[in-house]
């Protein structure tokens, strides 16, 4: 009995040895990219092609930084990103609330097809919907619009948001609802003074979700914003490929310092997110 324990306690730690030693390769793969963009972003032209290539450089540099801060263009997309993805983010909620409440609230004909479809939709992938969606816009003169980037990001992120919340509504007992109604408080009352308070992890993980899609969004600003009127910081980080070479440098600093927020946001409401996440999106 002794050596059949000891033999069954070696193959559990090797087996977790076995576990954590892939579960290292797998995060070792997830950040490189991202140690290799910073790396990176401080090299000098000369050492970005070095053979073999150093994590970290011999004279390590700011000027890709400084290059990118001081460009105007890249300040004017910046500032086009911060309207877009604000835009975004506050209508998507607006909408989100008061679709996802009378969905999770009332019962109607055709309730769980519209449930369906609104999860379909977020099966298409967005290059399908590029082209109807050019001309249509092209048609209706937005081309080149803040406004053409909003609805177009919107027709993404508000059925995931509506999808989520409404999920999230059902787990609020009606009852809070009921005693909130003898007390005075009106329908719209009782949502903003009761449900929304319980149901605040569900809304950082809607208003995260949508402020990632809208402030990376690549492929809609690229064929919708036709000058530096609208384009955003996604776009401006492209151009700076040239047609016969690409300023690694400057680019691997620009994609720095449009990840920072993102990853700043996330870290600060992860723990929202993740319950959020799990408590609206599979339930319902």
């Amino acid at each position: 009995m002794v050596k059949m324990k000891k033999s069954v306690t070696r193959t559990n730690i090797v087996w977790q040895i076995c576990t954590y030693a892939i579960l290292l390769l797998v995060i070792l793969a997830a950040v490189f990219p991202a140690i290799w963009m910073l790396s990176t972003s401080i090299k000098l032209p000369t050492e970005q092609y070095d053979i073999p290539p150093q994590i970290i450089p011999d004279t390590p540099t700011w000027g890709n930084y400084v290059n990118v801060l001081t460009n105007s263009k890249m300040f004017d997309a910046f500032v086009n990103s911060v309207i877009i993805t604000v835009s975004v983010v506050v209508i998507t909620l607006l909408i989100s609330i008061l679709a996802g409440y009378g969905l999770s609230r009332y019962k109607f004909r055709g309730h769980g097809v519209l449930k369906i479809a609104l999860l379909f939709g977020q099966m298409i992938p967005s290059v399908v919907i590029i082209i109807p969606l050019y001309f249509l816009v092209a048609k209706t003169g937005l081309l080149d619009t803040h406004f053409s980037l909003i609805m177009a990001d919107m027709a993404l992120t508000i059925p995931m948001g509506v999808i989520m919340l409404s999920s999230f509504f059902e787990t609020v007992p009606k009852e809070l609802e009921e005693a909130a109604k003898i007390d005075g408080c009106t329908g719209i009352g009782a949502l903003f003074r009761v449900v929304l308070p319980i149901a605040k992890p569900g809304l950082i993980s809607v208003a995260i979700y949508t402020y990632i899609h809208a402030w990376e969004e690549f492929l809609f600003a690229l064929n919708l914003s036709t000058s530096t009127k609208t384009r955003t910081l996604p776009i401006a980080i492209h151009m700076f490929a040239g047609e016969f070479a690409v300023d690694w440098g400057s680019t691997m600093a620009a994609s720095a310092i449009v990840a920072f927020p993102v990853l700043l946001i996330f870290l600060s409401c992860n723990r929202y997110f993740v319950k959020g996440m799990a408590d609206g999106a599979v339930k319902g």
